[in-house]
């Protein structure tokens, strides 16, 4: 009996000996976190889309904190968001333009190349047999992207493709990550006048399978004062970096393929009652 309560009286005196020790040791290497990401955290919007590049809204601001990733770097947030950050960094903020989604397909007449009855995702459309769609470079119009937006900024429109809500998109880029045509674009706000086609078949080709498919004529090109359009490829593609929108391209676009954006922009925020 004496034995049993000697052993347990040990057992006690080495639990608060060790006790000790790992308090002690805790609070010596111990790791501070730093304030500053907490009060990043406390500013993010909180919809982990991973637009910034980093995983989720903690990621990013433990990225911001070590230097990894830019007081812009949220999206979501934009300027608001980017200012309080940089805030909290005690740094200079400066403005960057607001950025939105483009749908770069118009599709007009397009027909389908045989009947698809798989799954109703644009993905798993695009690898059966390339796509149902005649166009292999246009939209499936299955509305992965509008399924994919967390801020109900996309909604399929009455030609089967998906139109973008301005007011609502923050530029995420979720919905051009799950487009497996990569049509979708994320572009500056002021940029109006876009080419919606993303073939690059032989304009004879191109003119049979989709009314509105540019069919690489070249009058943008040899039109543009600032030198901001050129085919490459069979497709007029257009260098923002030069465009000012001057819309000079829109008016000799033969298959209405180019467009100015501006003009469509009321007609989105109309259609749908937000």
């Amino acid at each position: 009996m004496g034995l049993l309560f000697g052993a347990a009286i040990t057992l006690i005196v080495l639990g608060m000996v060790f006790g000790i020790g790992l308090a002690i040791a805790s609070d010596k290497f111990a790791v501070k976190g730093d304030p500053r990401i907490d009060s990043i955290n406390e500013a993010l919007p909180g919809a982990n889309c991973g637009a910034c590049g980093q995983p989720g809204c903690s990621g990013f601001a433990q990225a911001v904190v070590e230097g990894k990733a830019p007081v812009t770097g949220c999206t979501v947030g934009q300027a608001v968001v980017a200012k309080l950050i940089a805030n909290v960094m005690g740094v200079k903020f400066e403005k960057r333009e607001r950025v939105v989604s483009v749908v770069m397909c118009h599709a007009k007449g397009v027909k389908d190349k045989f009947v698809y009855n798989g799954i109703k995702d644009c993905r798993a459309a695009n690898i059966v047999g390339g796509g149902f769609l005649g166009c292999d470079y246009g939209c499936l119009g299955l509305g992965t992207c509008v399924e994919a937006c967390k801020f109900e900024a996309m909604y399929m429109g009455g030609d089967n493709l998906p139109k973008v809500i301005e007011e609502r998109c923050t530029g995420c880029g979720r919905c051009a990550a799950v487009c497996p045509r990569k049509i979708i674009s994320i572009l500056p706000e002021s940029k109006m006048v876009h080419v919606r086609c993303k073939s690059l078949d032989k304009g004879a080709v191109a003119k049979k399978i989709c009314q509105d498919s540019c069919i690489a004529c070249k009058q943008c090109e040899k039109i543009c004062p600032y030198d901001a359009i050129h085919v490459q490829n069979n497709l007029a593609v257009i260098d923002y970096n030069k465009c000012t929108s001057c819309g000079k391209c829109v008016e000799v676009c033969p298959h209405y393929t180019i467009i100015n954006f501006s003009r469509e922009r009321s007609l989105a925020r109309h259609t749908l009652t937000v």
